[in-house]
């Protein structure tokens, strides 16, 4: 069922290791963000996705961006290496689960994938990231939580969780994707 607190951009519940934040980042840092997307050549480079990729290693962004988040994400460390996807039309990525990077400027192993959205996608429309019991488990009865994109909303979740992105319908989907070490408990 649509969950009301954050205008039906959400279905489910987040699993364990997920967590959704409707209004992560301000719009004067969005577009700091939107300008190193743009400034970022695209590489083609992909297997299991119908979309373009843009790669940069900033080590001054990502620390930026950690201090941007809210303090619930409990994030310590952003790794250096930040990719930005773009989804147009017809644009998806096949059930996956992420893997564990090691930040180049810090040394740090990532334990946890975070997509902020950089544009919105209006319902019906498609481009939900859904978060799946298994990644073999992509119809509806395997979906335990979606996300529909929305600018500057942020979703963390254990590199572990398998999750799929939806054909896009008229709208992009723009995305910046990056691996993150959360805070010790």
């Amino acid at each position: 069922m649509p969950n009301d607190d954050d205008e039906c951009a959400t279905y489910g519940a987040p699993p364990p290791g997920c967590a959704y934040f409707p209004r992560a980042f301000d719009d004067a840092f969005l577009e700091r963000i939107d300008a190193a997307r743009e400034a970022a050549p695209v590489s083609l480079a992909s297997q299991n996705m119908a979309a373009e990729r843009r790669f940069i290693r900033d080590a001054q962004l990502a620390e930026d961006i950690c201090a941007a988040m809210p303090a619930r994400a409990s994030v310590d460390v952003v790794c250096s290496d930040v990719r930005f996807i773009d989804y147009d039309a017809g644009g998806f990525i096949l059930p996956h689960v992420d893997g564990v990077r090691v930040c180049e400027a810090t040394g740090v192993t990532t334990d946890a994938s975070v997509l902020v959205f950089l544009t919105t996608v209006p319902p019906g429309e498609g481009g939900e990231t859904e978060f799946l019991v298994d990644v073999n488990s992509g119809d509806e009865d395997g979906v335990l939580f979606s996300v529909r994109p929305t600018r500057g909303a942020m979703v963390i979740f254990d590199h572990a969780c398998a999750h799929v992105g939806r054909c896009v319908g008229m709208y992009p989907k723009i995305l910046l994707r990056l691996d993150v070490k959360r805070k010790s408990t």
